[in-house]
């Protein structure tokens, strides 16, 4: 226990050695709290590594690093020859009461020919499936333990109980939402009550049933520009007024969003990094977004679709971890992770509008299969789960570098690709202003996919790049692929 120290005075910080977070995680989560509570003040002073560490009887390591991953984040910066002071400009949130009402379900005259007619427009569903070197979003499926995946499936086959061979529960596997609920705390560092969570088929369920529960038409939407698509169409398809809200350094633009847009029913945002730019929102950012969602009464969905995946230090706490009141909806997935096909995502909601939930999920259809629910939930309780991400975590990393750097030696002439220390893809800007749809169709004549930035705008299109995935090709063969990239570009680019 931490008596007294040079700089803030600690008292009530102890550590649980017999609890299965690690130390470095109990002093990490205690010190963002107290920060987060405006009991430690923004420019109030720390103790040093090496005293907080006597007192704690820890290592000076274990207090670096946990110094090292909150100033990351933003909580604290070190002043050389200072020491490790809180950072300023950090605005507590006060809790605040919710004015919630009871929302009434619409139904929509829109008939199916206008829909279909709606839905055939969405730039979504391009080549789907597409497993193409340098297709975004595809995991490295080579890599996938497939044998060990299998004898977990086997199991929950033929040993599982026999109520997994019917429909399941509304909710999904209660198994599952536990399994799903320990990794949040641990990875995420969100403490979430299993009841809380529903199983749907991918993120994609996830957003319609969000969209059909919470949203009448014309409600505004404020959602990421450039941002993702499907989740934006289905919005749109659904009657919601959409409004496009810029990117800057920080994240989704709040200012700008707040001076040109009507309130928000929903906030759509992928803070720990955006899709496409990677961008990851700031700490500020994040407590200003909450705090005008708690003030106005809007829904925030926190899509952390690739979150597991960063390349410099550990993951960074979910938007939702912050959140006090419950405003944040929370949706993950397993496509990413692990494999698509394994169709399994969730969202996290409060707990007031499960049922809604549930019951949504049952008239739309519940896909998911309880036999591979209990597969997953055994495969992550027994830490195959955290396993295969360490690996990939690895392979990404080698597989990001490699790209950059063949990029840079065989493209520099039509590409500026720009550095990323998250996700499984990065974004290269076409120099000379060519059309990034142009130069996707050409490279696909060769077999090397892509996605044209242009397609994730809503309105006037800001840049012209390319979205390459690197997580899903093998690294002997990304530097031949870039090699044929870069003269297919000189050719191009010559002949226009």
């Amino acid at each position: 226990m931490v008596k007294s120290a040079k700089g803030a005075l600690l008292s009530t910080l102890e550590i649980d050695r017999n609890s299965r977070i690690p130390i470095y995680r109990q002093i990490e989560d205690f010190l963002r709290q107290m920060i987060l509570d405006g009991v430690l003040l923004p420019s109030q002073k720390l103790p040093s590594s090496r005293e907080l560490a006597l007192e704690l009887d820890v290592s000076r390591i274990t207090i670096k690093s946990v110094y090292e991953q909150l100033n990351s984040e933003g909580y604290v910066q070190g002043k050389t020859g200072s020491g490790t002071f809180v950072s300023e400009g950090l605005e507590g949130e006060t809790p605040v009461i919710p004015s919630l009402s009871i929302i009434k379900k619409e139904y929509f005259d829109e008939n199916f020919s206008q829909t279909a007619g709606h839905i055939s427009f969405s730039k979504a569903s391009a080549r789907y499936g597409s497993i193409l070197p340098f297709r975004p979003g595809v995991p490295a499926l080579d890599k996938f333990p497939i044998k060990r995946w299998n004898k977990y499936l086997s199991r929950a086959t033929t040993k599982s109980s026999i109520t997994n061979l019917s429909y399941g529960d509304l909710l999904g596997s209660q198994k599952l939402r536990a399994s799903i609920a320990y990794h949040l705390a641990d990875s995420r560092g969100m403490k979430v009550d299993p009841k809380q969570i529903l199983i749907t088929s991918g993120a994609q369920q996830a957003f319609v049933l969000i969209s059909y529960i919470l949203m009448n038409t014309n409600d505004t939407v404020w959602y990421e520009n450039p941002g993702h698509i499907a989740g934006r169409d289905l919005m749109q398809i659904v009657g919601g007024d959409v409004a496009p809200i810029p990117i800057d350094d920080e994240g989704l633009n709040l200012p700008f969003a707040i001076s040109n847009f009507p309130k928000p029913k929903l906030i759509f945002t992928t803070p720990s990094h955006q899709q496409p730019l990677g961008i990851t929102m700031s700490l500020q950012r994040r407590l200003a977004l909450l705090k005008y969602a708690h003030e106005n009464a809007s829904w925030i969905i926190e899509d952390d679709y690739d979150s597991e995946f960063r390349y410099r230090g550990r993951p960074l706490p979910a938007l939702a971890a912050l959140d006090k009141v419950g405003r944040v909806l929370y949706v993950g997935t397993f496509s990413k992770s692990l494999f698509p096909s394994v169709r399994i995502g969730y969202v996290v909601v409060p707990e007031m509008l499960m049922d809604a939930f549930a019951k949504t999920r049952n008239i739309f259809g519940q896909t998911s299969s309880a036999i591979v629910e209990e597969a997953l939930s055994n495969f992550m309780d027994d830490g195959c789960f955290a396993e295969h991400i360490r690996k990939m975590r690895r392979l990404y990393r080698d597989r990001r570098d490699i790209l950059l750097n063949e990029l840079q030696k065989n493209c520099s002439n039509n590409l500026t690709p720009q550095k990323t220390d998250a996700g499984m893809h990065i974004i290269a800007d076409i120099k000379n202003g060519t059309s990034d749809r142009l130069v996707h169709l050409e490279l696909l004549k060769s077999g090397i996919d892509s996605l044209p930035l242009s397609i994730y705008y809503l309105g006037p299109v800001q840049r012209q790049a390319l979205v390459l995935g690197f997580s899903g090709s093998q690294k002997k063969v990304i530097p031949k692929l870039v090699s044929k990239m870069g003269t297919i570009l000189n050719t191009f680019q010559a002949s226009n």
